[in-house]
């Protein structure tokens, strides 16, 4: 008969710093679930679930069929070794057993992620040992919140002697293996109120009614065009929203697609060698993703990433590959990507303006709209037309913060690529500046022949088809208005520039059109101001 153990402790770290983080590292809802997402991603689970007890927000679950943590690992973490003790890629492991996928952490501190959002939490995993024995354990952890002092208290304080702190307190006990149950559960009914209040205050009446849980739908709500931003959508859906964009899951739509609609580009643009590369690449990491058979239930919606380009109709599309495969610093730094430009309309929703910087699969920090502090083109309207992303297989990782969510700037693998990646933004920006200079051309060109039409139906009109409009360029000297009767023609100067100034110019112009052809078809005083003023009122109306 098998017996089982119990034992319990407390929770201690030897860094003040390191103490503050199970008060909370990560910067919303979405990284924090992040965090679980990832390490069931490395443990080769093929789904999670996530459930915060929609509408109510009283409870938190997230439960995988991975290989869950071994009871070594647990006591390793809060025990022994400490937090922060990472093993995963020991002994130059890179990917996992099972699915052979990229391994996400690194320093092991993404087990207290959800202490941001609960005060205390349990654990239960199910797991085969080294002999392929089943094995299973519970635990409980209670965070802290009073005993961590204050950090600037601590800095202070003329005792320099290292002191260990305790953060939070744990217990476990074993029980029986339970092969239904393989895998990691994380939960707690002890949700902080700060997290409650603030998903239940985004869903009202109506939103709840509207919402179906259906995939599409989701991605309708997102692509709502009465929303410029997701922050729109408030924060339940929101940190939905962010969750899916981060995570390694496929994207949205048919399986075969990847997130960039080739409707929306010229035959000749798709006949390019860049755009067959860039599209043959991005069909290749879809295909990746769905390969690792990993997928992702939020309060029973399976996430995709919500992607979608281009995000307006009515422009021109232009697409770009971004490439880097070389040493830097003695280490390999390999990545690939594009950037796309939707001429000349700003990428809505904005949270996809900007390039996301993926790491071994997963997003680091949001879309940046600053594309890496671009500072030529950042400042401009056109900047916001540009969305992108960057895959980053081989580096960078050195350079990654310690939550996981943003970058030391000073590295020389962020250098690298920032660098890179500017160098290929300068051409793009040409373009496109290029391409909205000849938009508006044509713009300007389409108004003028409108116009050109509609003043020539109105002087036929008024005139009783007596006089037909002609529009010369007859030089500064020349008359505004010169009318031949013998001909029955008016001709309007349009090089005529009394004021220098284009709307007062137009008036004039306007004003001595309207006053020469009632003059030569009306017979009295009476009949000139009629035709006089509603010839103003016509002129100017198609000028405006």
């Amino acid at each position: 008969m098998d017996s089982y153990k119990s034992d319990s402790g407390d929770i201690r770290v030897a860094d003040i710093t390191i103490a503050q983080l199970s008060r909370g590292l990560y910067r919303s809802t979405a990284t924090v679930f992040k965090e679980l997402v990832s390490n069931a991603h490395d443990a080769d689970a093929t789904i999670v679930r996530i459930d915060t007890n929609y509408p109510e927000f009283d409870f938190i679950s997230c439960v995988d069929d991975g290989t869950g943590m071994p009871l070594a690992g647990f006591k390793r973490f809060f025990s022994d070794v400490g937090i922060g003790s990472c093993i995963k890629r020991k002994h130059g492991k890179d990917v996992t057993d099972i699915y052979k996928r990229p391994i996400i952490g690194r320093l092991g501190i993404g087990i207290l992620a959800v202490g941001q959002l609960c005060h205390s939490f349990e654990i239960e995993s199910h797991y085969k040992d080294k002999d392929g024995k089943g094995r299973a354990f519970k635990a409980n952890i209670i965070l802290s919140d009073v005993t961590i002092p204050d950090k600037e208290k601590v800095l202070r304080d003329d005792d320099t002697k290292k002191k260990e702190i305790e953060v939070g307190k744990w217990e476990y006990e074993e029980i029986p293996y339970d092969k239904t149950k393989k895998g990691f559960r994380i939960y707690s009914s002890d949700v902080r109120s700060t997290f409650r209040n603030e998903m239940k205050s985004s869903i009202g009446e109506k939103e709840r009614e509207r919402l179906s849980f259906s995939l599409s739908d989701l991605h309708s709500e997102f692509y709502d065009k009465s929303k410029k931003s997701i922050r729109d959508c408030k924060p339940y859906l929101e940190s939905i929203w962010e969750l899916a964009t981060l995570i390694p899951v496929p994207y949205y739509g048919k399986k075969e697609e990847s997130p960039i609609s080739l409707a929306s580009f010229t035959s000749k643009e798709k006949r390019s060698d860049e755009f067959k590369k860039t599209i043959k690449f991005m069909r290749d990491r879809q295909q990746q993703l769905l390969n690792e058979n990993f997928r992702v239930i939020f309060d029973g919606i399976e996430l995709r990433r919500h992607i979608q380009l281009p995000t307006e109709e009515d422009t021109i599309s232009k697409l770009y590959f971004v490439e880097f495969n070389n040493t830097v610093l003695d280490s390999r730094l390999k990545f690939s990507g594009y950037l796309f430009a939707q001429v000349p309309r700003a990428i809505i929703p904005l949270e996809l303006n900007g390039v996301q910087i993926r790491l071994r699969g997963v997003g680091v920090g949001g879309y940046d709209h600053t594309f890496l502090k671009y500072y030529e083109e950042i400042e401009t309207v056109r900047s916001k037309w540009v969305s992108g992303e960057i895959f980053v297989d081989k580096g960078l990782e050195e350079a990654l913060n310690i939550d996981r969510d943003s970058f030391n700037e000073h590295d020389e693998h962020f250098k690298k690529l920032q660098s890179v990646l500017h160098e290929k933004l300068n051409p793009v920006f040409d373009e496109i500046n290029g391409i909205a200079r000849e938009c508006s051309e044509e713009k300007r060109d389409e108004r003028d022949n409108e116009l050109r039409e509609n003043l020539r139906k109105i002087v036929a009109e008024k005139s009783n088809k007596k006089f037909k409009l002609l529009q010369r360029d007859l030089g500064e000297a020349a008359p505004i208005v010169t009318v031949d009767k013998g001909r029955g023609v008016i001709i309007l100067n349009k090089s005529a520039r009394p004021l220098k100034r284009k709307k007062p110019d137009m008036i004039i112009r306007a004003v001595m059109l309207a006053y020469h052809i009632a003059k030569h078809t009306t017979k009295n005083e009476v009949e000139r101001e009629v035709k006089f003023r509603q010839l103003v009122g016509a002129i100017l109306g198609e000028l405006a």
